[in-house]
């Protein structure tokens, strides 16, 4: 099952859900109960600033080592 992040426009919690594809509208808040939360889309991290993801220069795009076990 897939992790999604949720609002709730009740009580104004974000909060993050295990759910089957197409089963959003059985979520519910965790913190007041209520059905019918809104599903987030969150961001997915390629390039830019805080990825980890490989820089083409053989080195590390975190950390400048050419041997981070974090990033390699």
């Amino acid at each position: 099952m897939p992790l999604y992040e949720f609002f709730c426009e009740e009580c104004r919690r974000r909060f993050e859900a295990l759910t089957r594809i197409g089963g959003e509208a059985d979520v519910r808040c965790p913190s007041c109960g209520r059905a019918g939360v809104r599903k987030l889309v969150s961001a997915f991290g390629i390039g830019g600033g805080g990825s980890r993801i490989k820089a083409s220069g053989g080195g590390c795009s975190t950390c400048s080592s050419s041997s981070c076990s974090t990033c390699h």
